[in-house]
């Protein structure tokens, strides 16, 4: 999401007036070339230093103002509020995730079992770039109040008696905005703060761990210094609503009809046993294999020892007996991950995504396009992602010939999931038939977890 005109009218507004503030600092001469490291065109029109730098700033366009906000944040030492007043219009791009404060707190609590730093001058100095540290203090009303730096100093670095939850309250950290408190962590898991990469690691595994049910995770880079980068990043599209109905492990097309259709209550006329409906919420950490197990459970009154057993054999039982290679998807993946099944996503088998009540001889073709996907994996954050294993008749007519019509519906068809919020992977069958396609799988799924940051615990 871009920008929005309203955040480059301030940002516009806002340079000006603070450049323009800067006025005492610099001579006539040295103005032009602070304009041009700024990477602002130099004026000719100005009675004073202050209209001479507002001018050049309301000449320039957007995307050059945007560049010497970033670039005057760099290199001016602004007074706090007015940094932190053209921050937050800086960092307001469209693309900042989203952390309520329920899980700041969380955060801050898991961050307890770990050192926040190891290099003391970076870290004093990544509070006072986020935060007030000399204009807030402890009002005891005395003359004699100390500053929230000296207060950090004495209670979190030299006589820690404040954990991470008061230093994080302390700061203003749970009300901050949204930008602000990502930046902010982004930066302990610096190099300038823990110059060392287990250290890095470590702190970032917290984070995920606290942040995957809000749907926010950390992409890792590689910094100059060879250490790690940390960029907090949303896991897919937070406007992606939780499913409604969730029909899958179907042997056959069901026989469904509307039972409430003001309530969308979904009813199974042929035999129940031809497919199953998962019928409860699924929470932003995504339908997790404990979860469905719990709900298979209850559901069809099994004692909670054997439901484990009896839900794989189900789920493996709706696999079409003509395709082997989507038996091997199946297993690889639990194999990928083996006792760390029940804390992970499910691999569900069969799921219905178009249902057209309506027969082919009815309807024609479009009563199974696009109708069921191989297999759907429901992931923290909203994403969805579909693995599909296409046989020849994907791409191929009855005589085994390439059909640049079926290729295009199939194509169509990865559209349709696309725009309507899904990751679509496709294996080969004939890739999934090689000697090492196991192996591969397996691979496959723990890239796919580990992108996610969904690794399993150890």
């Amino acid at each position: 999401m871009p920008r929005t005109q309203q955040n480059l009218a301030m940002l516009r507004d806002t340079l000006s007036q603070i450049l323009g503030n800067q006025k005492g600092r610099y001579t006539d001469t040295q103005i032009p070339e602070l304009l041009f490291t700024l990477g602002l065109d130099d004026c000719t029109e100005y009675s004073s230093k202050r209209q001479h730098l507002q001018k050049s700033v309301e000449a320039a366009n957007d995307a050059q103002r945007v560049a010497a906000a970033h670039k005057a944040l760099e290199l001016i030492d602004f007074p706090v509020l007015e940094r932190d007043q053209l921050q937050e219009l800086v960092w307001d791009d469209g693309t900042v995730p989203v952390i309520p404060g329920r899980y700041r707190r969380e955060l801050a609590k898991a961050l307890i079992t770990t050192d926040l730093y190891m290099d003391r001058a970076g870290f004093e100095q990544v509070l006072s770039e986020f935060w007030r540290l000399d204009m807030m203090s402890v009002m005891d009303f005395t003359w004699s109040s100390p500053t929230l730096r000296e207060e950090i100093v004495r209670h979190y670095i030299e006589n820690p008696d404040w954990n991470s939850v008061t230093l994080l309250d302390k700061i203003g950290a749970f009300q901050s905005s949204h930008a602000r408190f990502g930046r902010f962590i982004e930066a302990l898991a610096s190099s300038r703060v823990l110059p060392s990469e287990p250290a890095q690691r470590k702190f970032i595994e917290i984070v995920n761990g606290a942040l995957r049910e809000c749907g926010v995770h950390v992409v890792i880079g590689m910094g100059e210094d060879a250490f790690l980068t940390a960029t907090l990043a949303t896991i897919g599209s937070r406007k992606q609503s939780s499913p409604k109905n969730l029909i899958f492990a179907s042997t056959k097309k069901p026989d469904l009809r509307l039972g409430n259709a003001l309530d969308n209550d979904i009813e199974v006329m042929s035999d129940p046993t031809d497919v199953l409906i998962y019928d409860r919420p699924i929470a932003s950490s995504g339908l997790l294999w404990r979860d469905l197990q719990t709900w298979y459970s209850q559901t069809y009154d099994i004692e909670e020892s054997q439901a484990k057993s009896r839900l794989y054999r189900r789920l493996k039982a709706c696999l079409p007996k003509s395709s082997p290679p989507q038996e091997l998807a199946f297993e690889s993946f639990f194999k990928a991950f083996t006792t760390a099944i029940p804390q992970l996503p499910v691999l569900l088998p069969e799921v219905w995504f178009h249902w057209d009540p309506q027969t082919v001889s009815q309807r024609g073709k479009e009563a199974l396009l696009r109708s069921r996907m191989d297999f759907l994996l429901l992931l923290p954050g909203g994403v969805r992602v579909v693995i599909e294993i296409d046989g020849k008749h994907h791409y191929s007519d009855p005589e085994g010939l390439a059909s640049p019509k079926l290729y295009a519906e199939m194509m169509m068809a990865d559209r349709v999931l696309r725009l309507a919020g899904y990751e679509v992977y496709r294996f080969g069958a004939h890739e999934l038939g090689l000697p090492d396609a196991e192996e591969m799988l397996i691979g496959f799924y723990r890239s796919l977890f580990e992108r996610y940051s969904l690794r399993p615990a150890s």
